[in-house]
């Protein structure tokens, strides 16, 4: 690569070079043009007035001849100023028009010459004398005149020229060429000490001064080069500690992001999946966890009174060896007393901990961590963290993800041994209403529902028939001469009866899917959704049937001497102002008919026909 400094020292040298041989050969052919216009222009005054001169004289002679007219005298004058230096001819015209050449030549002719210049002189009477010279002819003299001193002019601008290069040379070119060398050294991307020659330093001269200056701009220029590559030294180190303290805490931040999402995957795992199946949750969670970790291993222990059991581990195929306490005195002290992660490593262990020394080295173990799990007053598991060769590379990151992830294993068992309570003490008190509400709603006596749950089928079953445009029956029994029996025979026989009917009629409702209720003492209430009034009339006498064929002896009753029933009721096709008291109301009033009729009898009928017969 071409120096820049040398190309500005040549191109400086060219310049000075050029612009005073420039300068010299202009002042020469100024000169020499001067001289050469001198000499033209003294040639050509001097010839002028000569001539002049001369035609005057010859003016007078020519008069004579004219008066004379002796043409040959004339000629002789004519041919006299002819002969004269630089007169290419002489052309007279008389006062009369008649021409004279001095050449005998025409004018035309004459204006085809080349530079001539016309000298007019004219006398009344007489005519007029032009005299033509050559200009060519004065030129050329004038040239030859000046071509010495042209030459010497020329020698002379050269040698002025030669002088002035070896004055520049040596005043000029030559400092500035040293000082040129000298910047050429310069290296601005090594920082070596320079300095100017002292010979161009002592100059007064503008070189001096400009050395100067270059020597100072450089011991600027050094010291901040100097300045700059112990900033860029500092800035560099600085950088790459700033870039490995970045590295480091990106990688820490990475780490708890993949830590944190880890214990959320997890709360949210457990919060969509099952409590029973938390084992597994846990399970699929401790793979990622032995990563974060770097371990080979993790363990979920759990303590139940004397024993110690494995809830979970990694790899699920692990050894999970049988632990026991029972003589590892420091790690049940830990366990009493534990606030913090404990890091066991098997070469620190103290002459103290021999018997956790022996479990570990039986158990292959090199190194651990662990936390126990713990309500605030007990533990009642651990998590721990092992390698089997090396020794664990542990951080305060690290123990804070195990105390965290120990500590939901914590809440998760307290939660999943809390929600087992009270799933069993939600089933026992499911239990209590449900015999609580059986109780309430069931007679005591004979088994059958009462009058509030039966109200509340009958409701349902009017809704159900207006949506379906069904009919429902409605039936009201009661047990003939129930009071003389009590009298009697005594009411715990009557209860015996009571009972007895009850699980008769039971069985012939259950045959047609109709609920039986007791109302109270000895009436009872029948509903058969979908049903019209043929086949109500059918079940009616089969429940009839069904009580006479107990046979029970009954002297109060005049009519059969057994145990029967009346049974009173009303078919419906219900619309929505259908009330369930009135048509119970109605099915009461078929009850009494049928008393009224000599009981042991059932009276089914219409219950719009009845509202009509009412009216």
């Amino acid at each position: 690569m071409q120096n820049p400094f040398s190309t500005l020292r040549q191109s400086i040298q060219s310049k000075i070079t050029a612009i005073v041989l420039g300068l010299s050969l202009t002042f020469a052919v100024v000169s020499i043009s001067v001289q050469l216009h001198l000499n033209y222009t003294g040639i050509h005054s001097l010839t002028v007035t000569a001539l002049e001169n001369r035609a005057k004289d010859t003016l007078s002679t020519i008069r004579y001849s004219l008066k004379k007219q002796d043409t040959s005298l004339l000629f002789h004058q004519l041919l006299s100023l002819a002969d004269m230096p630089y007169v290419s001819n002489v052309y007279f015209v008389t006062s009369n028009g008649e021409e004279f050449w001095a050449d005998n030549v025409t004018r035309v002719d004459q204006e085809g010459q080349n530079k001539e210049h016309t000298i007019s002189i004219a006398e009344d009477g007489v005519g007029e004398l032009n005299i033509y010279l050559a200009l060519d002819t004065i030129e050329n003299d004038a040239f030859n005149h000046a071509l010495p001193s042209a030459l010497i002019y020329l020698v002379e601008a050269l040698a002025i020229a030669l002088l002035l290069l070896i004055t520049l040379r040596k005043t000029y070119i030559k400092p500035v060429k040293a000082l040129v060398n000298s910047i050429d050294k310069i290296d601005l991307y090594r920082v070596n000490k320079f300095a100017i020659p002292k010979t161009l330093t002592r100059h007064e001269d503008e070189i001096g001064q400009l050395a100067r200056s270059v020597q100072e701009l450089y011991m600027r220029i050094r010291a901040d080069a100097i300045e700059k590559r112990l900033s860029e030294r500092t800035l560099k180190q600085h950088k790459s500690l700033l870039l490995e303290e970045v590295n480091a805490r990106t990688q820490t931040v990475e780490w708890q992001n993949l830590a944190n999402k880890l214990l959320a995957d997890l709360s949210l795992r457990l919060l969509k999946g099952h409590k029973t199946n938390i084992e597994h949750d846990v399970r699929c969670s401790m793979p990622r966890l032995a990563e974060l970790f770097g371990s080979d291993h993790i363990f979920w222990l759990s303590f139940e009174q004397d024993m110690i059991s494995y809830r979970a581990s990694f790899p699920e195929d692990s050894h999970q060896p049988t632990i026991d306490f029972s003589n590892m005195y420091k790690v049940k002290r830990w366990l009493m007393e534990a606030q913090s992660v404990a890091v066991v490593d098997i070469e620190n262990l103290s002459d103290n901990a021999l018997a956790e020394r022996d479990f570990l080295e039986d158990v292959g173990i090199h190194s651990l961590a662990m936390f126990p799990l713990t309500d605030g007053r007990k533990s009642f598991g651990l998590l721990a963290a092992t390698n089997n060769h090396t020794s664990l590379d542990w951080n305060e990151n690290k123990s804070l993800l195990l105390t965290r992830f120990a500590t939901m294993l914590s809440e998760l068992t307290i939660r999943e041994r809390d929600h087992f309570a009270m799933t069993e003490l939600q089933e026992e008190l499911i239990m209590a209403n449900e015999r609580l509400r059986v109780e309430a709603e069931t007679d005591e006596l004979t088994n059958l529902l009462n009058r509030r749950p039966f109200s509340r089928q009958l409701s349902a079953a009017l809704y159900n028939a207006v949506d379906d445009a069904s009919s429902v029956a409605v039936m009201m029994i009661d047990i003939d001469h129930f009071k003389a029996y009590n009298d009697i025979y005594g009411h715990l026989q009557g209860d015996n009866v009571l009972s007895r009917v009850a699980h008769a009629m039971s069985r012939v409702a259950k045959t047609w899917n109709a609920p039986i209720a007791r109302f109270g003492g000895e009436e009872f209430s029948v509903l058969i959704p979908n049903c019209e009034l043929d086949k109500a009339q059918k079940i009616a006498w089969q429940l009839c049937q069904t009580v006479r064929d107990l046979c029970i002896s009954h002297q109060g009753s005049v009519n059969s001497g057994i145990i029967t029933i009346s049974i009173g009721g009303v078919t419906c096709e219900p619309h929505g102002r259908t009330k369930p008291n009135e048509l119970l109301e109605s099915a009461d009033q078929s009850l009494y008919r049928a008393k009224h009729a000599g009981r042991n009898r059932a009276v089914m009928q219409p219950y719009l026909a009845l509202d009509k017969e009412h009216l």
